[in-house]
């Protein structure tokens, strides 16, 4: 039988980080295992190439993560 304690739910957290198109609408979601915020939100920002990211835990919005502009030439 499964033994499921606060500390082992806590560390098998999932969080949702959802990429955006350029008018802001959802394209792709992705599930990112996380063991708190701060890690969730260092594993959204490692995500972000041309795309925002959405991160949300459930229906709490953690923060929305933009890439870098491009040098313009």
């Amino acid at each position: 039988m499964l033994n499921l304690d606060a500390q082992t739910a806590q560390r098998n957290r999932a969080y949702r980080a959802f990429k955006l198109d350029r008018a802001g609408r959802v394209f792709s979601a992705e599930i990112v295992p996380a063991a708190d915020d701060t890690q969730a939100r260092r594993r959204a920002r490692a995500m972000v190439a041309d795309a925002a990211i959405e991160l949300w835990d459930r229906t709490r919005f953690l923060g929305r993560y933009e890439p870098a502009a491009q040098a313009r030439l």
